[in-house]
């Protein structure tokens, strides 16, 4: 984005955070913007690591035609799990695809390169761009993930081993500064960036509304369709599922091109 400032000054927005993850937060508040920061979800380890651990040896071992990657959270897991197996997947010379651009540089920074992105983003279309099988690929994958990739993967002649790299489990949820400011008017937009902050933003809000005048922005389809469910239903979707993405919506609905 070429722009800095401008739209987004002052302007305050509802902004779904993790505890090891406020890069979105952070780039609001060099914009300009006032982010008030909520911890909707959380990310812990999976319930048993041996499965992942597991995989991530046969990975390193070259077991696998290829690895499908679905998230910089899922990209964070294998890294981890792989240093304390004393392993070294990048030698493996295994062909690794990822989902989307915030994925490839999560890739990129533990020195994985990518073989594979999809022209759309998202699951489907990490599977709809695969080459067909036969072989085994390795989805390491969050425990809310849908069954897209796997279904998708198999159809075209893929054996699939799908293993919990992550859990999403529920944070603390609105502040009551973020809900009072949704229900009052005061914040100028609310962020959605999955299906489970939408859901956690609805239970925070319990049966209040959101006032008319901010802006619900979702990050892509899947989470707009889960965030209607919710009666939180999107004015703008993302056009690219990324910060990025976000960050046009944003400048849209503040009435600026960045």
């Amino acid at each position: 984005m070429s722009r800095q400032g401008g739209a987004f000054d002052g302007r305050r927005v509802v902004v779904p955070v993790t505890a090891a993850r406020r890069e979105l937060a952070e780039r609001l508040r060099a914009l300009g913007a006032v982010p008030l920061e909520v911890e909707c979800i959380a990310i812990e380890p999976p319930a048993d690591p041996a499965p992942l651990r597991a995989a991530v040896e046969r990975w390193a071992a070259g077991e696998y035609r290829w690895v499908a990657l679905t998230s910089r959270n899922a990209v964070s897991s294998v890294a981890r799990t792989a240093r304390e197996a004393g392993v070294d997947l990048v030698a493996s010379g295994t062909p690794v695809a990822a989902v989307g651009d915030a994925t490839r540089r999560a890739c990129a920074d533990i020195g994985l390169d990518i073989a594979l992105m999809p022209a759309q983003e998202g699951a489907a279309g990490l599977a709809a761009a695969f080459p067909p099988g036969p072989g085994r690929v390795l989805a390491p994958l969050g425990s809310l993930a849908s069954p897209a990739l796997g279904d998708g993967l198999r159809a075209k002649g893929w054996r699939v081993d799908e293993v919990e790299a992550y859990r999403t489990v529920d944070g603390p949820g609105l502040t009551s500064a973020a809900r009072e400011a949704l229900v009052d008017g005061a914040a100028d937009a609310l962020v959605l960036t999955s299906a489970s902050v939408a859901r956690s933003v609805r239970r925070g809000l319990g049966d209040a509304a959101v006032h008319p005048r901010v802006t619900i922005v979702a990050i892509g389809a899947s989470t707009a369709a889960a965030a209607a469910d919710v009666r939180l239903p999107p004015a703008l979707t993302a056009l690219r599922p990324s910060h990025d993405g976000i960050l046009e919506a944003l400048a849209t609905a503040f009435e600026e091109p960045m």
